[in-house]
């Protein structure tokens, strides 16, 4: 597979222009591998920064006059007539929406194996997941459709795919990103991210969508990465983890300084205050939310329920968790517990990263290479574990706590399949976070 690049997509369209855009449309309508839900036949813009650069949108995500299902059939027939400001500033700087790409139903999964659109296939090997729940956005640019896409993230949606389809996914700091025209789940935690092939097209992305561009150049022999042996670096596949280890081994002969850290608070880990309060957080926050996002909906939609949704979801998994929600709603002083967890996460990572003057921690993004399509379990260091909870084991714990975070593939033998290092900085310290990936990828490289 070829990849594409932004600088790549601005000379296709500068010497091909119309041809280039039809070209591109032509083979998302064709795409084999279930990534585009919905082709535009309207093209963007032709001046800007990104002028005909093509980009796909997660079908949760409101483009104006693009269908907008949530991968649910509830809200199948739905057509935004406008969008967000996130959106409208990517396409202001002449970026060619070529269409919507699939995603797991309504957010709540790691492999986007959707039950009313079909499975999205990994690029990589279609009889794999691409992760989830952003899995169409990652597998898009992995498949060399597009020069970026947006999904989102509420457990680790844009790092999971990202690390499972070998490109750069980005989840920045809840709230960075205006998430007007997004479907909101849980406010504490979701919020849009970017997918590319290289760190600095998530930069550029990033600097469009926040008007800050500046990012701190870093020379690998000044990074301190602290590396959390405890929880992030344990039940790992071996392949994952030989990966991942080697990934260290060539930043430390590169000159980075390597510290392990542990990310606790009163000894007790993220993971742990992760596994205890992500359920009940999102729960709550959905049966809030959701019908915010109902109420603002044209007529057949306004008029539905959390529990027409739930009744009607395609996929098993999530009709099983919407019905749970909705027959056993999370009562309000257990919701309060979680926000105090979440209090406690952030701590536990701004001590971890203070504590010795650290740039980032790393660990890998996930335990384990994409699983099979329609695989239940995987095996992580002897242990079966559901593919859903084994999936978010790393990257739920910053999710939770809103911290910013990117998985960048790392070097793996020749025919295998694609691994990630996730990179995670303190709150708000995004374009630190891209200075640092950058410094990481490039010494990856070599």
């Amino acid at each position: 597979m070829t990849r594409l690049t932004i600088d790549q997509a601005r000379a296709n369209f500068a010497s091909g222009h119309q041809d280039y855009s039809a070209s591109v449309r032509e083979v998302a309508r064709n795409d084999k591998h279930g990534i585009f839900w919905f082709v535009s036949d309207v093209e963007g813009e032709r001046t800007g920064p990104l002028a005909g650069v093509p980009f796909g949108v997660k079908d949760n995500v409101a483009v104006a006059d693009m269908p907008m299902t949530c991968g649910t059939p509830a809200f199948r027939g739905y057509v935004p007539s406008a969008e967000g400001a996130m959106i409208a500033s990517i396409r202001a700087a002449g970026a060619d929406c070529v269409g919507k790409v699939g995603l797991h139903e309504l957010g709540f999964g790691t492999t986007s194996n959707n039950g009313m659109m079909g499975p999205v296939r990994n690029p990589n090997d279609p009889t794999r997941v691409p992760g989830g729940s952003s899995g169409g956005s990652a597998a898009a640019v992995a498949a060399g459709l597009l020069a970026f896409a947006i999904g989102n993230d509420t457990g680790g949606s844009m790092r999971i795919p990202g690390a499972y389809c070998g490109v750069v996914g980005m989840r920045p700091t809840t709230d960075r990103y205006p998430l007007g025209g997004a479907i909101v789940l849980s406010n504490s935690r979701d919020t849009c991210g970017v997918f590319a092939n290289s760190v600095a097209d998530v930069a550029l992305v990033d600097g469009i969508i926040t008007g800050q561009t500046d990012m701190p150049s870093i020379d690998i022999s000044e990074l301190r990465l602290g590396v959390p042996r405890k929880d992030f670096w344990q039940k790992l596949q071996p392949e994952v983890a030989a990966a991942c280890e080697a990934a260290l081994a060539r930043l430390a002969a590169a000159g980075a300084t390597l510290i392990d850290t542990e990310v606790t608070i009163n000894g007790v880990g993220v993971h742990e205050l992760a596994e205890k309060g992500a359920f009940p957080m999102v729960a709550y926050e959905t049966l809030v939310n959701m019908p915010t996002f109902i109420a603002g909906l044209p007529e057949p939609f306004h008029s539905l329920t959390v529990a027409d949704v739930a009744d009607q979801a395609a996929s098993p998994d999530v009709h099983g968790i919407l019905q749970h929600m909705v027959s056993e709603p999370i009562p309000r002083d257990v919701y309060e517990q979680t926000v105090q967890m979440r209090h406690d996460m952030l701590k536990a990572y701004a001590d971890a990263l203070t504590r010795d003057n650290l740039h980032a921690l790393v660990y890998p993004t996930v335990p384990m290479v994409a699983p099979e399509i329609g695989q239940a379990t995987v095996v992580l260091d002897g242990e079966e574990w559901p593919v859903f909870q084994a999936s978010i084991r790393n990257t739920d714990p910053g999710s939770m706590a809103g911290q910013p975070a990117i998985s960048v593939p790392v070097p793996v033998p020749a025919g295998t399949l694609p691994v990630g290092l996730g990179i995670e900085c303190a709150v708000d310290a995004d374009r630190l976070l891209l200075g640092v990936a950058a410094a990481i990828e490039a010494a990856l490289a070599h």
